[in-house]
């Protein structure tokens, strides 16, 4: 009994400090996904730092009073449900939101003439606490040197006067809740019973998203990810809302790009993802259609990034170094980009997935107080605005924006609104923190989008 109260109050505060959890939403959502290629890394850890400190801590009350040991349990279990916010997860279901009925739209989006090229690059965790404090973010060491002069050559919408980004909203600080926040404009909040990512089951069935808009419109889909893309749902998604080619570790292998027992971290590593990402794209650019390539990089995934042969050792914490090498590798595929027949007629987008999981390295490494965001750039945006600073806004903005960048005509897009547009966003009309607990409210009007 003992044991299992330790384990759950190890665990529990272990899970929130190494994932940098925000909700148990959260929690919800991973323990009904697919979990095919999650890194082995994790296990290890919590056994280290929740099995065997339970296991140690427990054999002495063995030989205590039993009242004891009931107060021990019950005040362990008591913090762990403290700890995963499960009481107010349970609170808000009972409670009934609106927001969704006055903020949501999901039409009035016209196409351009001229159908642009999409690259999406999502950078796995990238902030804006990255940048140097000079230049906007809270770093003392320069980790991403070309990506912050590629942020202030082209559009970057940011909170500040200098370089920031998107506000993180509840159920979107995951990479698939990430994705589905930058690319349909809500937040991703299942109910315990619905069975999502189970096979024949739909995955937001009644939501047009980024991919769905541009299917309609002819483009070739390409989403590329250096992971099993089963893992957290995210296969489900692109392949119902786009129909996307999914090119991830299992499909690289069956092509015979990579060994059949190859794998790197979560797959393989960021200097394999930019050189097959490169082979596609001239692929794709000698059809005679336009085409949507989405990647994803996973060096500088929590806790503490994967360094590869060519990552140099510049800094101390090994997460640093990840996010150095990452922007070495970025910098490498913008200059071979700019080479390429097709770059001018290509919209690129970069942006993070989300702010970073690795609780522990930011909690050591940055100011607390600093306002943590997810970085964007946009490369050859079809509209231009002088309405790029001192915005609050989330990633749910950046839907409506990308398609914008595109040369869609549309100003607002599921719960965001098109930051090229002069219309205020939904945090710039409403308290964050207000948006935010509705939003984790009951809904009936969400759940009939999935």
């Amino acid at each position: 009994m003992i044991f299992i109260g330790f384990l759950c109050a190890f665990s529990s505060r272990w899970a929130f400090s190494y994932f940098g959890l925000s909700c148990f939403e959260q929690i919800v959502y991973h323990l009904k996904v697919p979990l095919e290629g999650t890194n082995t890394q994790f296990i290890s850890d919590w056994i280290k730092k929740c099995l065997i400190p339970s296991l140690a801590l427990s054999i002495p009350f063995y030989f205590m009073p039993f009242w004891l040991n009931v107060f021990i349990f019950l005040a362990s279990m008591l913090y762990a449900i403290i700890q995963i916010q499960i009481v107010p997860y349970i609170f808000h279901q009972f409670q009934t939101s609106d927001v969704f009925e006055s903020e949501f739209h999901q039409g009035n989006i016209k196409s351009p003439e001229k159908k642009m090229n999409l690259i999406h690059i999502y950078l796995e965790s990238m902030e804006t606490t990255y940048a140097l404090e000079k230049d906007g973010g809270n770093s003392k060491e320069d980790l991403v040197p070309f990506l912050t002069k590629l942020t202030k050559e082209n559009i970057s919408f940011s909170n500040t006067d200098k370089i920031g980004g998107a506000r993180i909203i509840n159920d979107t600080g995951w990479t698939t809740g990430g994705i589905v926040g930058s690319e349909c404009g809500i937040p991703l909040l299942f109910p315990l019973g619905h069975k999502f990512c189970k096979e024949n089951v739909p995955f937001l069935k009644n939501i047009k998203g980024l991919g769905d808009v541009l299917e309609q419109d002819g483009y070739h889909q390409v989403f590329m990810i250096g992971s099993d893309a089963a893992f957290g749902g995210r296969k489900s998604y692109y392949l119902q809302h786009g129909h996307y080619e999914v090119e991830d570790i299992n499909q690289i292998k069956r092509e015979g790009k990579l060994e059949k027992d190859y794998h790197e971290f979560w797959g393989f590593e960021d200097d394999k993802l930019f050189e097959f990402a490169k082979e596609k794209l001239l692929e794709l650019s000698k059809e005679n259609k336009p085409f949507n390539f989405t990647m994803l990089t996973v060096d500088t995934h929590h806790p503490y990034g994967y360094q590869s042969k060519t990552c140099k050792n510049k800094f101390k914490a090994s997460l640093s170094n990840s996010i150095y090498h990452m922007n070495e590798l970025l910098q490498d595929f913008m200059e071979w980009l700019k080479q390429q027949d097709f770059y001018e007629d290509t919209v690129i987008v970069i942006q993070g997935d989300h702010i970073s999981m690795a609780a522990e390295y930011i909690h050591k490494t940055y100011d607390k107080k600093y306002k943590r965001r997810v970085w964007n750039v946009f490369i050859h945006a079809q509209n231009h605005t002088n309405h790029t600073k001192n915005r609050d806004f989330t990633t749910f903005d950046l839907y409506p924006t990308i398609l914008a960048s595109l040369g869609y005509k549309v100003d607002r897009a599921g719960l965001g609104t098109n930051l090229f547009s002069s219309e205020k966003t939904i945090t710039e009309r409403m308290n964050a923190k207000t948006f935010n607990k509705e939003l984790t409210k009951k809904s009936e009007f969400y759940r009939s989008l999935l």
